[in-house]
């Protein structure tokens, strides 16, 4: 009997240490006003914590958290033509207020948690270094703060929390280029896509104090630096789900959406709170998308105003659905006032638009259809389809079926209407037809001269999302 309860007390020293981060209601408080931006809350609160424990590495750990996508969200919602200037001063004072906080723990005893929370305060002072460009202190820092995590995940390798960093760093060291990826080789970085997806995956899996924060990395890996948005889809939905204020995220979740077509999928969030939420440039794209012209007409005015608080791309897009929303309505005076103040893209887009207008209408409406679902007038209006005089709308009409197809799972169907639509002279138009061939060729079983093939158009296309995707083809198909 003694023997057995020296047994159980040896296995249970040794597994208790491996998850010393305690995860309690103060922390999921903090957590719940942070990432629903309720940043001044929540920097309130730490503040108060911290002066009850001015030593406590995890309220300060958890302060910039906060800090950081404050200072973000300030950025974001600054106009346009001064953005670089806020930035500078916003992060000025964030590394200001660090650095005070770096001092003041130096000394504080190197216990498993006290190590995990400073190497996050690391982790941070890279995160506002890079954001000026101050590419020496971002690395110096990152690299500090991956090895003390490492060192963590050495000792407490089911200390899951402690794989988020060093996996952000991996995957972004292997994005890295120019000067950036110059500084990286000078201090021994080597990064590792593939690795860096695996251990952040690890840590929304399984974390439990960066849960939020590894869900809000993954989605923006795969929306953004991947250029999958299927992908990202999931990551949305569970940010989401747990923090269902969060206007930013609530946002871009919506526009993924509705540029892969899912307006259907979308609708749902444009019903009571959800819809107060969402700002005029999705609700203008979702309205369009849907053949409701009025609507989309209203909302897209927003996008002639002073430094609307949003990105120049949207900005160019909205303005180019106001003057197609008014072409289609017969609204002459408005189409010949605001399309001169269109970007030579747009312009170039809406006079293909006006000089092909019944192929342009009916690539329109079958996209719409599309995006609803309605596949039984989807269908009905393939039978009538006119004679293409503008190969760019063929490319397009090619295209929806294509994703029209792959979104019911039909991939091999789908296939050789992607294979027409990379032809087009549209350059989107082609990049999209690549990555979805990119999916077909993941998801299902090719031969390995087409993977071959799609990898050199990939690479062609000099377009660097789909190309370090396609690595992902290049490994199942030993090519």
């Amino acid at each position: 009997m003694k023997k057995t309860l020296i047994l159980l007390f040896v296995i249970t020293s040794s597994i208790l240490p491996q998850n010393f981060l305690e995860y309690n209601e103060l922390d999921e408080r903090i957590n719940e006003l942070t990432f629903n931006e309720e940043y001044d809350s929540a920097l309130n609160l730490c503040d108060s914590l911290i002066q009850i424990d001015k030593l406590n590495s995890k309220y300060y750990f958890y302060y910039f958290g906060a800090d950081a996508l404050k200072l973000h969200a300030q950025i974001n919602h600054s106009p346009l033509n001064d953005r670089d200037s806020v930035k500078e001063a916003l992060v000025e004072i964030s590394i200001n207020k660090l650095e005070q906080t770096l001092d003041k723990l130096e000394d504080i005893e190197e216990t498993p948690k006290n190590r995990f929370y400073m190497a996050g305060l690391y982790g941070y002072y890279s995160r506002y270094a890079g954001l000026n460009g101050s590419w020496w202190a971002a690395y110096r820092n990152g690299m500090r703060s991956v090895d003390m995590f490492e060192e963590i995940i050495e000792e407490y390798p089911e200390c899951y929390d402690a794989y988020l960093y060093p996996g952000v760093f991996k995957y972004y060291a292997d994005r890295l280029s120019g000067v950036t990826g110059f500084l990286a080789s000078i201090l021994g970085v080597s990064g590792d896509r593939a690795e860096g997806i695996k251990e952040m995956k690890l840590a929304v899996e399984k974390g439990k104090v960066v849960f939020s924060q590894a869900t809000l990395m993954m989605l923006e890996v795969f929306a953004f630096m991947e250029g999958d948005g299927y992908a990202s889809l999931t990551y949305f939905e569970a940010f989401i789900e747990m923090y269902p204020r969060n206007q930013r995220i609530k946002n871009w979740y919506v526009n993924t959406m509705l540029n892969l077509g899912l307006a259907k999928k979308a609708s749902k969030l444009f019903e009571g709170e959800s819809a107060d939420m969402l700002d005029d440039f999705v609700k203008a794209k979702y309205y369009f998308l849907t053949n409701n012209n009025p609507a989309s007409l209203e909302f897209s005015r927003s996008a002639f105003e002073d430094n609307p608080p949003t990105w120049r791309g949207i900005i160019e897009y909205t303005k180019y659905l106001y003057v197609y929303n008014n072409w289609l309505m017969s609204n002459e005076e408005a189409v010949n006032k605001r399309k001169l103040q269109l970007n030579e893209n747009y312009k170039k887009k809406f006079y293909l638009d006006s000089t092909y207008a019944s192929e342009s209408k009916y690539v329109y409406k079958l996209r719409s259809l599309a995006a609803m679902a309605k596949s039984e007038t989807f269908y009905q209006l393939l039978e009538k389809v006119p004679d293409f005089r503008g190969k760019e709308f063929e490319g397009e009409f090619y295209y929806i079926q294509g994703v029209f197809l792959f979104q019911q799972e039909k991939f091999g169907e789908a296939e050789p209407y992607f294979i027409k639509s990379k032809k087009s002279s549209n350059w989107r138009s082609k990049i999209n037809s690549l990555g979805y061939l990119l999916n077909i060729y993941l998801a299902t079983d090719t031969t390995k001269e087409k993977a071959e093939e799609l990898i050199e158009e990939i690479e062609d296309s000099d377009y660097q999302r789909l190309i370090f995707r396609s690595n992902d083809l290049e490994k199942k198909y030993n090519l």
